[in-house]
């Protein structure tokens, strides 16, 4: 029996032909490097919980050595002036252990420390932006000990400083290199520990782009080059509002010449009317015939409209039922001449069909439809509140709703 086996050869992503990791790659995936102060501070403050934490231990040690010392040569070491010190030793080295494990593992798993977290950033593996991985930590830690040994207080200001002058321009340090990690500034970039951003973020950098076909311009009937004017590209908001068909053009009626009703008469030749003589042409007869009165227009009904004002600067005249998404699409229980309202999201967070809205004489009403990534509405000065999927939400004038990557301004509602 033989076994074929499949490999394939294709790098993964975020590492080149090579298999080293593409700093260019990262950064167009947005990562963002953190910056060295933050870095700094982050350690300082995971010193400052050791230092804490090993208190006990350093207040037991101070006491336990003014107790061998003032003790009497002769008499020796009053056993019972040993307990309060030794007490205070154990529980700092209980405290300091539990911290550096607690410390080691969430490095290891989350890519955080208390100084991390408290700064906004976190450590992940360099190729694939995962979890960096408790024994690699532990490495890490184990080359720190060792610089402070071998030089006390330098090495480790050399392990730290090492970034500064990172080939890659990424602030890797030797720790860094030696753990085969990478921090970063999750505040300001991307975290690759949100999944769900991690992988939009690659499927809008893998996609390929789209390509814009250059149109003549109206203005001119010459071909597309260099000199014809390209008229400014629309909004991508992807917003359409209906627009109601113009009626036929009637062109307005010709006047007519009026018609003579004098006799014209020549020598020796009998008499002839000249309306016999010339006939009048046919408009004149319709000119004499009074035209009918016009019937008074209908009064329009005035139904309740809104306005919703989009992140990009387009606006919507939104009335009666309509439906956002990114190709949104009736369903069962939508009226007729429900609008659909298209929206372009960079950040791919849109559903196909991802909120409904409805303006009645009671209001303003947004309804999410079971969108990937859920609808919120925030009133002024409140926090966002999530829609529960099908339910109807009255909202009023100044709300704000989120809908994938893009939002909108709700004024208010108004009759026309």
């Amino acid at each position: 029996m033989s076994i074929t086996m499949h490999v394939d050869d294709a790098p993964a992503p975020g590492l080149d032909a090579a298999g080293r990791p593409d700093p260019a790659y990262a950064a167009r995936l947005g990562l963002r490097p953190a910056p060295s102060g933050r870095r700094a501070a982050a350690f300082t403050l995971d010193a400052t919980a050791y230092a804490l934490a090993a208190s006990p231990a350093i207040v037991g040690a101070v006491l336990l050595a003014n107790a061998v010392v003032g003790s009497d040569a002769a008499t020796g070491v009053d056993p019972s002036s040993l307990v309060l010190p030794l007490v205070l030793v154990a529980v700092g080295q209980l405290l300091v252990t539990t911290f550096g494990i607690t410390q080691l593992a969430m490095h290891g798993r989350r890519g955080v420390t208390l100084g991390k977290r408290a700064l906004g950033l976190r450590s992940v593996q360099v190729a694939d932006f995962g979890r960096v991985g408790f024994w690699r930590v532990v490495l890490r830690v184990l080359v720190l000990w060792a610089s402070q040994v071998v030089l006390p207080f330098v090495g480790p200001a050399l392990m730290f400083a090492s970034g500064l002058w990172d080939p890659e321009q990424r602030g890797r340090s030797w720790l860094d290199r030696v753990g085969r990690c990478w921090v970063l500034d999750v505040r300001e970039g991307l975290d690759p520990f949100d999944l769900k951003a991690l992988r939009h973020a690659r499927r809008q950098l893998d996609a390929p782009a789209a390509s814009v076909a250059r149109m003549p311009s109206l203005a001119t009937d010459r071909g597309v080059d260099e000199e014809t004017f390209i008229p400014q590209a629309r909004s991508a908001s992807g917003v359409v509002a209906a627009v109601a068909e113009a009626g036929a053009w009637t062109p307005p009626p010709i006047a007519a010449p009026a018609a003579s009703s004098t006799a014209v008469a020549s020598p020796g030749a009998p008499a002839v009317a000249a309306s016999a003589a010339v006939p009048a042409p046919a408009v004149a007869a319709s000119a004499a015939v009074p035209a009918p009165a016009a019937a008074p227009a209908p009064t329009p009904s005035l139904a309740p409209a809104a306005v919703f004002a989009f992140d990009d600067g387009s606006r919507l005249d939104a009335s009666g039922t309509g439906l956002l998404g990114r190709r949104p699409a009736r369903a069962e229980g939508d009226p007729a001449g429900t609008l659909l309202v298209p929206l372009d999201d960079d950040s791919m967070g849109i559903s196909k069909t991802h909120a409904r809205f409805d303006v009645d004489d009671a209001g303003i009403w947004i309804t999410d439809r079971w969108s990937r990534n859920g609808t919120s509405v925030a009133a002024p000065g409140r926090a966002p509140v999530e829609l529960v999927p099908g339910a109807r939400t009255r909202v009023d004038g100044g709300t704000k709703v989120e809908l994938g990557g893009r939002w909108f301004v709700v004024e208010e509602v108004t009759a026309r």
